[in-house]
């Protein structure tokens, strides 16, 4: 599919529950070889709390408020964000841990580049319980869910679809389908997950770019699955 550049369009009501930058490298062992003190001197004022991930693999760092995340590997490095607030934000997040890595540990080459963004459509938290999904979502996106008779008592779907982008490389893998949500009330939720990713030899200098296409790449992709009722009820900003 080709890449068109759209206007930005901020929610007050987001359905975003995280936005997720990764890169891979080839295995530094520098990095598991012992604490990577100079890194945390280096991004502790935005993540100054630090452990262990759980299987002990590699290093944690968060914001006090648990809302923006660091782990570095051996082979990879991933920056992100459960309350997104804008891609001026995240890129000046984004630049400060990649210097951080640069210096202290500077990959030869990344062998993978990829940004991806996790919706999840809840209608009691945008005020439209009495709204059928074929009301908010665009249905060649979500056929299963216009079957006449059946939507009420659909428990879940799941649907995965392979894009090639601007007739290259890059790749965006979209799952979405129905979930269950347990908090704050129990209901059924609809997933839009936009993954991006580029597998290859890439310089370090190469990263920013690539990633502002898959930004702007992400805004026009969401924008295919919303009708206006759903648009109206996430309140965009002007």
């Amino acid at each position: 599919m080709t890449q068109t550049i759209t206007p930005t369009v901020t929610y007050t009501n987001t359905p975003l529950i995280d936005v997720t930058c990764q890169l891979t490298f080839p295995q530094n062992l520098k990095i598991s070889a012992a604490p990577p003190v100079g890194f945390q001197e280096k991004i502790k004022n935005v993540f100054p709390l630090f452990a262990l991930t759980q299987d002990k693999t590699a290093y944690n760092f968060t914001s006090t408020d648990s809302r923006w995340q660091v782990v570095l590997g051996k082979g990879a490095l991933t920056l992100v964000t459960r309350q997104y607030d804008g891609w001026n934000n995240f890129s000046k997040h984004l630049h400060e841990t990649l210097e951080a890595l640069e210096q202290e540990y500077p990959p030869q080459f990344l062998t993978r580049v990829g940004l991806r963004f996790r919706n999840i459509i809840r209608k009691s938290a945008l005020g439209v319980t009495h709204k059928e999904w074929k009301q908010l979502l665009q249905q060649k996106w979500t056929g299963d869910l216009a079957w006449a008779g059946t939507a009420g008592e659909m428990k879940a779907t799941h649907s995965e679809v392979l894009m090639g982008l601007n007739g290259g490389k890059d790749l965006v893998c979209i799952r979405h389908g129905l979930v269950p949500i347990a908090q704050p009330i129990q209901e059924m939720g609809y997933l839009i997950d936009h993954d991006f990713f580029v597998d290859g030899q890439f310089s370090m200098k190469e990263v920013p770019e690539k990633l502002k296409s898959y930004h702007q790449a992400a805004q026009r992709f969401f924008k295919l699955w919303v009708t206006d009722t759903l648009h109206q009820a996430m309140k965009p900003e002007a």
